[in-house]
């Protein structure tokens, strides 16, 4: 969620239909709890209000595309012995500064309106301090997620982070058989035993998605490329997995199957074809979206209780206006957040960090004087 298709050091060209996907991914996301917020503002559902619980698997296809990316854009890296630090530290910028500032804002606000008893008594401070930590937690209620509770799809990004960052010393391939055969073992220890926290959360068969991700980057890599047919056929049997799997929410022990495998296949169709994409215009817009999807992803929560509530103090009931207004307004704060702070940050601290890489490596090899 954190990361664009194009790598740092500039080893990979970006590509633009993987930022088209982020976008989607956030935007479907955006979508989704637009829904949840428009049966607080109403107590009615959206029709058909099924249809719309698919936006919730933009967190699947934001598994994938990461799966996807830090293959990609981990090229030069791998096999060598500073590969963790530097990829650790390149995701640490990428991640950390955000999500703890609008974790901030979430404790902010709980202190502000409910006084710190209330606060504490469903976020202990175990749990807090565990979600500035990216470590699956249960609240008081015995719920694994944090303060900001989008940051549950964080604890799992920083978990594949922190096993990539392990095999990304071997080879390429190395890795991804390696790295394959260790989250799919991980699922099924999860599928079949009964596991405390943190293990259950760690062990669910969502985290395969990422290897979805990561073997189709293989493929990519290893120049495979799939025909328009074969493209379009992919991208309708997963629109149609889709659809069909509104009926089935909540389904939680499916998921893999009925988001997952889809959004692995969309993700193929838009990288693996022989042809690549025209979007123009409504392309480039939505690229540049894509690069602002983190920051869609994490402020819109902030953003659509004020819009409900502001709706409500104006007497609208209209669904589909109040979904409108707040997507277009969520997407307004995520652009705004994306370019005042993300970005802004995000280069300030890589500049940093490639400055004192470089002075570091300096004094290990001093150039001979002249």
């Amino acid at each position: 969620m954190a990361e664009s298709a194009a790598p740092p050091t500039g080893a990979s060209p970006t590509l633009n239909s993987i930022q088209v996907l982020r976008a989607v991914a956030a935007l479907s996301v955006v979508v989704h709890h637009t829904m949840i917020e428009k049966l607080i503002l109403t107590g009615e559902a959206v029709t058909p209000y099924n249809f719309f619980k698919i936006g919730a698997a933009g967190v699947d296809l934001f598994f994938v595309i990461s799966g996807f990316v830090m293959v990609y854009s981990s090229e030069g890296l791998f096999g060598r012995r500073d590969a963790p630090l530097v990829f650790i530290l390149r995701r640490v910028v990428r991640i950390v500064p955000l999500y703890w500032a609008t974790t901030l804002i979430v404790l902010g606000y709980f202190l502000f309106n409910h006084g710190r008893d209330v606060l504490f008594a469903l976020y202990p401070p175990g749990n807090i301090l565990a979600s500035f930590l990216f470590y699956p937690y249960p609240r008081a209620d015995g719920v694994v997620v944090p303060p900001h509770t989008l940051g549950w799809t964080l604890n799992y990004e920083m978990f594949f982070y922190a096993v990539f960052a392990v095999l990304i010393l071997f080879s390429r391939w190395s890795a991804g058989l390696a790295g394959s055969l260790f989250f799919f073992c991980f699922a099924i220890v999860g599928s079949v035993f009964s596991l405390p926290p943190p293990f259950a959360f760690w062990f669910n068969p969502i985290v395969i998605e990422f290897c979805l991700g990561m073997l189709i980057a293989f493929a990519w890599r290893e120049g495979v490329r799939l025909p328009p047919s074969f493209v379009w056929a992919l991208v309708l049997v997963a629109i149609v997995a889709l659809a069909i799997s509104a009926n089935w929410y909540p389904f939680e022990n499916w998921r893999l199957l009925s988001w997952g495998l889809p959004s692995a296949a969309i993700v193929a169709a838009c990288v693996l074809s022989r042809e690549s994409a025209e979007f123009g215009g409504a392309g480039r817009f939505l690229a540049f979206l894509g690069d602002c999807s983190y920051s869609l992803y994490l402020i819109h929560p902030l953003v659509l209780p004020v819009i409900r509530r502001a709706m409500q103090s104006l007497g609208a009931s209209s669904a589909f206006a109040y979904v409108a207004v707040a997507v277009l307004a969520a997407g307004l704060a995520g652009v705004v957040c994306y370019l005042l702070f993300e970005r802004p940050v995000t280069r300030l601290l890589q500049d940093r960090i490639r400055n004192r890489w470089s002075t570091a490596a300096d004094l290990r090899h001093p150039k001979p004087a002249r």
